[in-house]
């Protein structure tokens, strides 16, 4: 709405064209005394509109009015944005006077940057605060406003931030109403004033370490870098505190964090960082000789790895996400470190990435055993590779690289019932880089199992290296049965009843032809007899 009454004068429209350019740092426009303003009526309501987007190319983006200038130089707009308005005691605008202190609020540190430290109790030397109105959050486009404002001075304070903003708007001053100075604009005042403060977002990310670094097989550890780009503060805003957070799976043990650096220069825990653990949570908490070089380093990457060693499989899917918990206040020199909040609102969180296992179970038994649940052997020693074709679609038996190992033993022997169970084989991540040993997604991976010697009594089978396929899941993995025959033995003495019922049958066999021979020999001699006689 605009207004054109008769009370002050070119004074006061002088002095508010400059608190345009020196607080309020909107578009550069014309000096107020050049144009043709209007008088101010002292008893409208005016409206400030908040316009909230995070730092651009640094030109201007807006102008008072509301019209764009530049809008290819803003940011992109910050939602969830809170701002609350001062009202000034001391500055009355209905008086050539007040303009003059208005003025003299455009001289360089006459709004300190921390005047809005302590939201609840803000401060400008040498002024006191009558009421405050607050706004609603700045929506999706970045716009908030706060209405019914009388003719008045206001000191505005950004109240309310995201987690992932970690450098609050400076607080500045605005006069309701404001000169337009627009491009066409008539020299009327405005009363529905546009502001557009801008904010320094940060963000932070998560990938997983390449799994061939650190083992396939239980008791491997996984290991999650989170990593994220310093921001450059102004000259006189601190880090409050500077979290790293990280809940990892109950399927992952001894978690911890390591390898803490700051643009690839390792950081030393107890002088630039305290690790905390509670259950599996682990922090990485910066203290001030920490923050000290965060704020130092603009640009640089940040980043701890989060790790953990695994202990089973579950469902397959090890699901892992962090958050960074930071805030930053304007101050004179670098305030002790705060307590980060245990439970922020919304805090800038990583997207969630997933590795991925399975189980395998195989069972040893006797080839020659004809009966439905054939017992199981043991003794059976075996070792397990990996597939030179992790992701082939038909696993072969064809073996990479050495036998893996769990706590340094790379044989496995089969207990009472024949089995030996791998309560976790890696199967596949979430992330996508070209030359890691992953697969996205993969509904399998390709072991190689290979028997290195028998159970006592039995000898190896022809095929002692087997091709194994692994899927994610405890017990989706097909149990694999593994036959062996009994070595082949030389004849027993003959002992016992069996023998001697062998050697009677032996015995009276040879008496039976001992007397037929005898019996042949009489005939002969008697016909030989007979046929001499006659």
């Amino acid at each position: 709405m605009k207004y054109n009454t008769s009370t002050l004068g070119r004074r006061a429209a002088a002095a508010a064209g400059v608190l345009t350019l020196a607080v309020l740092g909107l578009a550069p426009m014309a000096q107020a005394e050049n144009a043709n303003h209007g008088d101010i009526n002292t008893e409208a309501l005016g409206s400030l509109t908040i316009h909230k987007h995070l730092n651009g190319d640094g030109n201007p983006i807006g102008a008072p009015d509301g019209t764009a200038s530049n809008d290819d130089g803003k940011g992109a707009p910050v939602s969830g944005v809170q701002f609350t308005a001062y009202e000034i005691n001391g500055i009355d605008l209905k008086t050539s006077e007040g303009w003059a202190k208005v003025n003299a609020l455009t001289n360089t540190g006459a709004i300190p940057d921390n005047a809005c430290a302590n939201p609840g109790q803000p401060t400008l030397p040498n002024y006191t605060f009558r009421s405050s109105r607050v706004s609603g959050d700045t929506d999706r486009d970045g716009e908030a406003k706060i209405e019914s404002l009388p003719v008045k001075a206001y000191l505005v304070c950004e109240t309310k931030t995201p987690g992932n903003i970690v450098q609050k708007a400076k607080p500045f001053v605005v006069t309701i109403p404001h000169p337009n100075t627009a491009a066409k604009a008539d020299g009327t005042w405005l009363y529905d004033v546009h502001v557009y403060p801008k904010n320094e977002k940060i963000e932070v990310a998560k990938t997983i370490e390449d799994q061939r670094n650190n083992g396939y097989i239980v008791g491997s550890k996984v290991r999650f870098p989170v990593s994220s780009t310093l921001p450059k503060l102004d000259d006189n805003s601190y880090y409050k505190y500077y979290q790293f957070k990280d809940t990892l799976d109950n399927r992952l043990k001894q978690v911890t964090a390591t390898d803490v650096t700051l643009g690839g220069t390792r950081l030393d825990e107890g002088t630039d960082y305290t690790l905390g653990t509670d259950g599996q949570t682990v922090t990485v908490t910066f203290n001030q000789n920490g923050l000290s070089k965060l704020k130092g380093n603009p640009g640089q990457k940040l980043q701890a790895v989060f790790e953990g060693v695994v202990s089973e499989v579950g469902d397959g899917s090890i699901n892992n996400t962090a958050q960074l918990i930071s805030d930053t206040t304007y101050a004179e020199q670098p305030p002790a470190p705060e307590t980060p909040p245990a439970n922020p609102d919304n805090p800038p969180t990583t997207e969630q990435v997933t590795s991925k296992w399975g189980d395998l179970t195989i069972k040893k038994v006797d080839g020659n055993d004809r009966s439905g649940d054939k017992d199981g052997l043991k003794g059976a020693e075996f070792q397990i590779y990996k597939a030179k074709d992790a992701y082939a679609d038909t696993c072969s038996p064809e073996a990479d690289g050495q036998p893996l190992t769990i706590n340094g033993e790379s044989t496995f022997t089969t207990g009472e019932g024949g089995t030996i169970n791998f309560k976790a084989l890696f199967v596949s991540d979430s992330v996508q880089d070209t030359g890691r040993d992953n697969r996205v997604d993969a509904p399998h991976r390709c072991y190689v199992l290979v028997e290195t010697k028998a159970p006592a009594g039995y000898v190896l089978p022809a095929d002692a290296s087997r091709a194994i396929t692994v899927e994610p899941g405890a017990g989706v993995t097909q149990q694999v049965v593994i036959d062996n025959v009994k070595q082949s033995v030389p004849g027993l003495p003959l002992t016992g009843a069996n023998g001697m019922l062998i050697l009677t049958a032996s015995g009276a066999a040879l008496l039976m032809i001992a007397v037929g021979s005898v019996l042949v020999a009489r005939y002969r001699e008697r016909k030989r007899n007979r046929d001499l006689a006659a």
